[in-house]
């Protein structure tokens, strides 16, 4: 398949672009020349067959061929509450989440967090995230860019999962309800929300607060421990197979 790259919605109304100076780089370092065929997205949901017409030292143009049909977004919404990790787990779990079908991302600092950040230091990595984010989605041709969002807190986040039609909690002490059998049992929701721990699991004064939600369940996911970057892509990837 072409190469698949984002523009913004506004200059994808044109037919013929002189591409801005960023993609324009990422063009130089794939080495592509004139004739090529790519495909540009608005990060929206819309696709477009178009072709390299030149690229030289300066720049490079591009023509808008055709609005194309395609079907990589998922059937239902899927915002993830990844626990802020460390280091390089972090950008494992917004990328990796972002090629099973997360539409949305938002970190959340907890009791047994260990990465404390400042408010700058929240803006830099929200930013970092995204970019990840956008790579991924690129990488995996999704027609939407997911929005990663400012890190909050736990409180912050149990005011937006009030409202939410499902949301599920992979949870190591949880023995009765396994994650598949719940989604067996299940109709697709519209809307799914997922939390995952820190490093440290989830306080039990944290779970009995996230007990009291509406529609919030507890699951397992089978008889092993897993690390905290591999538990919510364990769900993503059992939600996708299943539902999608």
């Amino acid at each position: 398949m072409s190469n698949w790259f984002f523009l913004a919605p506004e200059l994808l109304e044109l037919t013929s672009i002189t591409v801005p100076e960023e993609l324009y780089r990422h063009f130089r370092a794939l080495r592509l020349k004139k004739g090529d065929d790519i495909v540009l997205s608005d990060g929206k949901g819309r696709a477009y067959a178009a072709r390299l017409e030149s690229i030289n030292q300066v720049g490079a143009d591009v023509s808008v061929l055709e609005e194309l049909e395609l079907c990589t977004e998922p059937p239902l919404e899927i915002i993830l509450f990844p626990a802020v990790l460390k280091g390089e787990k972090m950008n494992i779990v917004i990328r990796q989440s972002i090629e099973l079908g997360a539409c949305r991302i938002v970190p959340v600092f907890t009791e047994r967090t260990i990465v404390r950040m400042d408010q700058y230091k929240k803006k830099l990595k929200r930013d970092h995230w995204q970019q990840i984010a956008l790579s991924a989605a690129s990488q995996c041709r999704r027609t939407r860019v997911p929005l990663v969002e400012p890190p909050l807190g736990l409180e912050g986040m149990i005011e937006l999962l009030q409202d939410k039609e499902l949301s599920l909690v992979p949870w190591e002490e949880e023995q009765k309800v396994s994650l598949c059998t719940l989604l067996q049992e299940r109709t697709p929701p519209s809307s799914l929300a997922i939390f995952s721990g820190p490093e440290g699991g989830i306080s039990h004064a944290e779970m009995e607060k996230l007990k009291k939600i509406k529609n919030l369940h507890t699951v397992s996911l089978g008889p092993r421990i897993l690390r905290a970057e591999t538990a919510p892509l364990a769900v993503l990837s059992s939600v996708v197979c299943l539902w999608e």
